[in-house]
């Protein structure tokens, strides 16, 4: 089961970001408490001021004349939005009894009940705020809504939340830059080690020169350099034993091949049939052995070297072609073979690639195929279909049989090369090879040239 994958670097903006967020979030709720304990102090020192400001403009005036000189006093407070205000007068015979001798527009009907200090307290469903005050006979009430303490909490506290939020953002957007900007030589190295048969290993190994990269990454580089020039010398040496040993082979079997052929043209004079029958199958022998070399060369040739040059090229010829060639190695090749000739189309291919490919591919249907069944070839699109109705092969050798000398079986006919060369090849020009097992048996090989 894969692991869910993850990007390192948005994990790291992601933390940044909630780590922010966080302590920003215990920072405003600490401003809020703070500001709020802050602002119910000043307001009540604004009640206070505001009842012994009352209190000391009627404290000097006779009882008798309070009324008249309270009124004009406390019309100064006559805003509803802002303070309400009682003066009462206490008579000494009786202390709760209050006479009212000027209040606010609107004022409650309990702002003359409260009890001295600071209460809060609600009248028909409002919240009220009060300070009440007594001077002698004289009592002064100022109060206000909280609803307006609250109203004024929220406005100070949206001009606060504005700038934080927009200063956020900003944080989040230079988070990100910083961090693109930092990852950049990572992105680089990943750059390099795409894989590109254009560009040598040994080019690679300069490229990634670790005093150009940070302190962190160095070792990780060095490592890389490493392990890549220990990769490059081992393909070189593969590279140079597959071209010595094929050079070494490909003279002795050429002198064999001459031998025999000299071999058949002097037992021709004699009509010996079983000597020039054995004289056949050892030429048809070398020639598998030939064959079986030159695939080899090819193959380590293709997996070390850029693709060579790529021109549109006719389906329908190559076919042709490798048909010609293959008519001597299978009798009766036209009874087996049904081709659809019309859907035949161009592809763009290096020419020797092309040929290789399709002989390959043609060639391992008619060995596998055991079927009364003609093999099948047409062109769909940019995908050349090859159907046979052989033996097929299960899941698991499906993902064998592109490997190099793999067989089903040891009475399998070949060398296990074919499959392995038509992939290397198809990749090499970025192309892809597809085998399909069919239910009815028999194998649906799909050549993708797009």
């Amino acid at each position: 089961m894969n692991k869910a994958q993850y990007s390192l670097k948005w994990r790291l903006v992601l933390s940044i970001t909630c780590a922010f967020v966080l302590i920003w979030a215990v920072a405003f709720a600490w401003l809020y408490y703070n500001l709020e304990h802050k602002m119910t102090e000043t307001l009540d020192e604004r009640l206070s001021a505001s009842a012994h400001m009352v209190a000391r403009l009627l404290g000097q005036i006779p009882i008798q004349q309070l009324k008249s000189a309270a009124e004009p006093v406390v019309s100064e407070l006559n805003n509803p939005n802002l303070i309400a205000c009682v003066v009462s007068v206490i008579k000494l015979n009786v202390v709760l009894d209050h006479a009212v001798v000027a209040q606010t527009k609107g004022a409650p009907k309990q702002l003359a009940q409260q009890t001295e200090g600071f209460r809060t307290w609600d009248e028909n469903g409002v919240a009220w705020r009060s300070f009440t005050l007594r001077e002698g006979q004289i009592q002064v009430v100022a109060a206000e809504r909280i609803l307006l303490r609250e109203a004024l909490l929220t406005e100070i506290l949206k001009s606060i939340l504005w700038p934080l939020c927009l200063t956020l953002i900003l944080c989040i957007g230079l988070i990100l830059w910083i961090i693109k900007k930092e990852f950049k030589p990572i992105e680089k190295i990943a750059q390099f080690l795409q894989y590109d048969q254009s560009v040598d290993n040994s080019v690679l190994v300069q490229q990634l020169d670790s005093a150009k990269f940070p302190l962190e990454l160095r070792s990780f580089i060095e490592n890389i350099s490493s392990l890549l020039g220990r990769l490059q010398q081992s393909l070189e040496n593969e590279k140079n034993f597959s071209a010595y040993a094929a050079h070494e082979l490909r003279s002795p079997l050429t002198a064999i091949k001459i031998n025999v052929q000299l071999s058949q043209l002097l037992i021709q004079q004699y009509q010996d049939d079983k000597l020039t029958m054995s004289l056949n199958e050892a030429e048809q022998s070398i020639q598998r052995y030939q064959h079986l070399l030159e695939q080899l060369l090819f193959l380590s040739k293709t997996e070390h070297q850029q693709a060579e040059y790529a021109v549109k090229l006719s389906l329908k010829d190559i076919l042709k072609q490798v048909l010609q060639e293959l008519t001597p190695l299978y009798l009766r090749l036209e009874e087996r073979i049904e081709i659809d000739w019309e859907s035949l189309g161009e592809i763009y291919m290096s020419e020797q690639a092309l040929k290789i490919v399709v002989f390959n591919v043609v060639e391992n249907a008619l060995k596998h195929a055991k079927s009364y069944k003609k093999i099948q070839i047409r062109q769909q699109q940019q995908t050349l279909l090859i159907e046979d109705f052989g033996i097929g092969l299960n899941q698991q050798d499906l993902g064998l049989a592109t490997q190099r000398f793999w067989r089903k079986s040891a009475q399998t006919q070949g060398h296990g090369l074919g499959l392995a060369l038509t992939q290397a090849l198809m990749q090499q020009h970025h192309y892809h090879l597809y085998l399909e097992a069919k239910q009815e048996g028999g194998l649906l090989v799909k050549l993708v040239f797009q």
